[in-house]
């Protein structure tokens, strides 16, 4: 088997374990709240085919694709993460599309990076646009870099799809077009400064840079309208009005039965989606810049620690040593660097996940610094007598010996850390205020047996199936009592975002909900004809201790019916209401 075949076997293999772990008890985890919120979306577009873009759900991406999903093979946990777990669980191939510019040992550390690293198992199985934005645009730059190396227009094609698909994930894929303007006039100026040192003379380079871009320019011209037309044409499809949503318009529908308002589809697609970017997350981080990076800190230190440490070390060996520093490593760390010192300002919110977008770039650095380690620690064994020696019970080691028997150490103890850590963060302790990966409105793990319960109660009941009770006066509306129909899309009031993840569990149930924050009409709702099995109500105080309309107002009313207390959120953020109380007819249980 030559070499080629079997660097690709081995990238073959970690991807396998990938996908393994990243599917096993995909579903046991109880939705966190912005999953929740996002899969209940999708679902009700599965059902009324309702979308048009809002930035509060980010890119269109996850929503359309999951509502195929949910009419595939039904909605669970499962399915609803199961799309995110696949390309995160593949991604470790995207590593096949630098073997051009990187070593065989390089490679297939690469897809190791990408497979074992924390914070992109614990991302994979979740359900948020991040960790496909990032992995969209690493596959992009990817197949933009074997373009070049293989003079292959259909890789460039194959680029700008993955490049438009990131586009339809999350707004910040700006900010990846950013970066890669400035890595590239970094590796434009490094050029410049290694022959200006060589040469003292930098009209060559100059020269020679031009006559690249002319090239460059005369090869792929011809594509260009083609790519362009591409990019749009993915835009336009997912970003798109669907069904009849109002103040969006004209619709796919709309379109179709009247082609010649292609161009106002296109517009509302394009410019439309834009002015509502810009208007919802345009001001990005309102805090201070420290405050920021010590909020995204903790979650990268936890996540992807060992990815930093290595990249850190792959782009100096890279950059000091061997013929020349190569373009792919350099670009890579500068893409990751500038994101490093721009995430604290670009973002609204200094959430864990955005942390992935620092991450990933680096991976290729790091993947430089795993495979030297290691070709330090077989060389200093295998070629140096060090295997000899410890075979022989030798007291001594030459230099180099002893420095493979160090490196080797070193990537057994990363390796031991990586696996642990994968394991506490993703298994063990995946709903765990302690885990810094765990942002806050993750709800209990005590809920996941009771929602089975109540999965078979609503399957059984005729009739009205759950009863919403409470409101809380630091907040404006009546926090669970609401219009049920009136957040088929988002974005929804803030009586519906209380009620999470439960809204979520409850549609894919097909659960007949009703609401009221009025004690007295509680009180004949649970003793008529149509008594709801399920009563859902805040608990007694919230975080900060303050007392609203809850339970205590109608526990007179619940005789018949078993309590359950679960957490809304694993730790508090502010004076949230942090518990919320589950009652479950004993009758209907039986």
């Amino acid at each position: 088997m030559n070499r080629d075949r079997r660097t690709t076997l081995a990238v073959g293999v970690v991807t396998f374990l990938a996908l393994v772990v990243r599917l096993v008890e995909l579903g046991a985890r109880v939705a966190h709240q912005d999953e929740a919120r996002v899969a209940y979306w999708a679902y009700r577009y599965m059902e009324n085919g309702v979308y048009w873009y809002r930035p509060v759900v980010h890119g269109p991406f996850i929503t359309i694709v999951d509502s195929w999903v949910f009419s595939l093979i039904g909605a669970s946990d499962f399915s609803m993460r199961l799309v995110v777990a696949l390309i995160g669980g593949l991604l470790p191939l995207a590593a096949l599309l630098f073997r051009r510019r990187l070593r065989d040992s390089e490679t297939v550390a690469l897809s190791v990076v990408l497979a074992a690293a924390p914070l992109f198992v614990y991302y994979s199985r979740f359900y948020r646009n991040d960790l496909l934005l990032a992995g969209f645009m690493l596959v992009a730059f990817g197949c933009f870099v074997r373009a070049i190396d293989d003079r292959r227009p259909a890789l460039v094609y194959l680029g700008v799809a993955f490049f438009a698909l990131a586009f339809t994930t999350k707004e910040n894929a700006v900010i990846y077009a950013v970066t890669w303007v400035g890595a590239t006039a970094l590796l434009v100026d490094r050029r410049l400064l290694i022959h200006r040192v060589r040469e003292a003379d930098i009209g060559p380079t100059i020269a020679d840079l031009r006559g690249r871009v002319r090239y460059g320019v005369r090869e792929w011209w011809p594509h260009a309208v083609f790519l362009f037309v591409e990019f749009l044409a993915i835009i336009v499809f997912f970003y798109a009005p669907r069904g009849e949503a109002a103040g969006a318009q004209p619709t796919v529908g709309d379109t179709l039965a009247d082609p010649t308002l292609l161009a106002g589809l296109v517009r509302e697609a394009t410019l439309g989606s834009w002015t509502a970017f810009v208007g919802h997350w345009g001001a990005g981080n309102s805090g201070s810049y420290l405050s920021a990076a010590g909020a995204l800190w903790p979650a990268l230190q936890t996540g992807a620690l060992f990815v930093l440490v290595f990249a850190v070390v792959g782009f100096l060996l890279d950059r000091y040593t061997g013929e020349r520093p190569r373009d792919v490593v350099a670009f890579t760390f500068y893409w990751g660097f500038a994101s490093a010192l721009g995430y604290p300002i670009a973002v609204a919110n200094p959430f864990p996940w955005e942390v992935i977008h620092v991450a990933v770039p680096l991976v290729v650095p790091a993947a430089v610094g795993v495979a030297a380690v290691g070709r330090v620690a077989l060389q200093g064994l295998r070629d140096a007598g060090g295997l000899d020696a410890l075979r022989e019970g030798s007291p001594t080691l030459n230099r180099d010996a002893l420095a493979g028997l160090l490196a080797g150490l070193v990537l057994v103890m990363v390796a031991a850390h990586t696996g642990l850590a994968v394991y506490d963060t993703s298994f063990e302790n995946d709903q765990n205020p302690d885990n810094e990966l765990v942002q806050y409105a993750q709800s209990s793990s005590e809920m996941k047996p009771l929602l089975g319960e109540l999965q078979e109660v609503i399957r059984t009941n005729d009739g009205t199936d759950v009863l919403y009770y409470g409101d809380n006066p630091d907040f404006d509306g009546d926090e669970l009592a609401g219009n049920e129909s009136a957040d088929d899309s988002p974005p929804a009031d803030l009586n519906w975002f209380r009620r999470l993840p439960l809204s979520w569990y409850f549609e894919a149930d097909g659960a007949v909900s009703n609401s009221t924050d009025d004690a007295a009409a509680f009180d004949r709702l649970v003793r008529g004809e149509d008594r709801p099995p399920i009563v859902v109500a805040f608990g007694e105080t919230d975080s900060c201790g303050e007392s609203y309309a809850n339970v205590a107002d109608i526990e007179s009313s619940l005789s018949g019916y078993e309590r359950h207390e679960v957490q809304r959120f694993s730790y508090d953020s502010g004076c949230t209401i942090s518990t919320m109380e589950i009652y479950v007819d004993e009758n209907a249980v039986n």
